[in-house]
């Protein structure tokens, strides 16, 4: 379970920059598969491993960069346009592996995803050190601060003077980074290298950070929540999986619990909104 949700809580943390800043990324699935090809290739070509995890975060931070332009600059919609960053990167990948998976990878790739660090699943140490890195982020440097007033309200942002874009750039490029990391983490874990390997991850990692108390919209969301969130989604999923329920319910129990979550948050959104602390004796 530790190794499971650790993959969904890295994406699930680096979606959360995007979606604090008003937008979201549905191509972080496609990013995992174009760089589990990437480094697969570059590993099975004679790479050694650490310059195959330095490759597969460029690779993420490369499609960060493009969705981040295409949106802050060109002033494109999140949705065409990492919609159609899925798409392009989906097919990219098939032509690279010519539609077919990527094997023979080495043994020392398991560090990152298969083997344990001591009593511990590297996973989950790498996904720790990935929300240390991101709380540090959002709650200790101005580029966090800048995200949650954009997400708040854009035009304030840039009449206060935050370069907007600029911020816009640099959420869709880190949350490029971890979607990377997840694909190198994914692909360490099943030493195959698949175009198709993430597939999934997009929606379940907006789940995550929207159960989690992250608002579709932006403004709000605490990392403790994420993880929350995904230790809850691991949690389910698992517990369905053995109790022998098939997947057609699994996915209708996700997605019933992803909607009865933001229904709990929206009414105590609007419980704080009509009943402030102390008005009528109404508490926070």
């Amino acid at each position: 379970m530790a190794r499971v949700a650790a993959i969904l809580l890295v994406v699930a943390v680096g979606q959360s920059f995007p979606l604090i800043a008003g937008g979201f990324d549905i191509s972080v699935a496609s990013t995992m598969g174009l760089v589990s090809i990437v480094i697969s290739q570059w590993m099975v070509g004679g790479g050694n491993v650490l310059s195959a995890v330095a490759l597969g975060l460029a690779t993420g931070a490369l499609v960060g960069l493009a969705n981040g332009l295409i949106v802050a600059v060109l002033d494109v919609t999140p949705f065409i346009t990492t919609l159609g960053t899925l798409t392009f990167l989906r097919g990219l990948a098939d032509q690279l592996a010519n539609g077919g998976s990527i094997i023979g990878l080495p043994a020392a790739l398991g560090f990152w995803g298969r083997n344990n660090w001591g009593p511990v699943p590297s996973a989950a140490v790498i996904s720790v050190c990935g929300v240390v890195v991101a709380w540090f982020l959002l709650e200790r440097t101005r580029f966090g601060l800048y995200l949650f007033a954009i997400g708040g309200s854009r035009e304030a942002a840039r009449i206060a003077g935050v370069r907007v874009r600029r911020a816009e750039v640099l959420a869709y490029v880190v949350c490029g980074v971890y979607a990377g990391l997840a694909g190198v983490m994914l692909t360490a874990r099943v030493s195959i290298g698949q175009a198709s390997l993430g597939r999934g991850f997009d929606l379940l990692s907006i789940a995550t950070a929207v159960i989690g108390g992250v608002a579709i919209g932006g403004g709000v969301g605490r990392l403790s929540g994420v993880v929350a969130g995904a230790i809850l989604l691991t949690v389910l999923t698992t517990g369905l999986d053995i109790a022998g329920v098939n997947s057609f319910y699994q996915q209708m129990a996700t997605g019933a619990v992803l909607v009865l979550a933001v229904t709990a948050a929206n009414a105590r959104r609007l419980w704080r909104v009509w009943f402030p602390k102390g008005k009528w004796g109404a508490g926070s």
